[in-house]
């Protein structure tokens, strides 16, 4: 499943609130976006039908919840960016940013503990 970046946003706001939220929530959570309800109602209404979102409909709301995990998704995402870029090599991936000095010393160290662990 992709998310564009608006809906991740929302999705963001729905992890981090925990639980069934109505778009009303949504809305305040996301004011500083500018977005009209209509626009909001509409991203929630996609990310139903793209299975990121159930809807459950109280009286005259419907309360959203998230069908998948943060982990879940950054996961997913990490994978295919690993795929497209570099033919799906961890290695690639960590020798490209090191070249391209994205990563500090201190963090290669942690990446090499983190490794040892696994």
């Amino acid at each position: 499943m992709k998310l564009s970046t608006a809906e991740l946003e929302i999705m963001e706001q729905i992890w981090r609130l925990d639980g069934p939220v109505t778009a009303a929530a949504l809305s305040g959570a996301l004011q500083d976006k500018g977005w009209k309800p209509t626009t909001l109602l509409t991203f929630l209404a996609r990310m139903v039908q793209k299975g990121a979102l159930s809807a459950q409909r109280q009286g005259k709301q419907n309360f959203y919840s998230a069908r998948i995990t943060s982990e879940e998704y950054r996961a997913g995402e990490a994978r295919e960016m690993l795929s497209k870029f570099y033919s799906g090599s961890v290695k690639s991936m960590v020798a490209a940013l090191y070249q391209d000095k994205a990563l500090s010393a201190s963090e290669l160290d942690e990446l090499h503990r983190w490794l040892e662990e696994r």
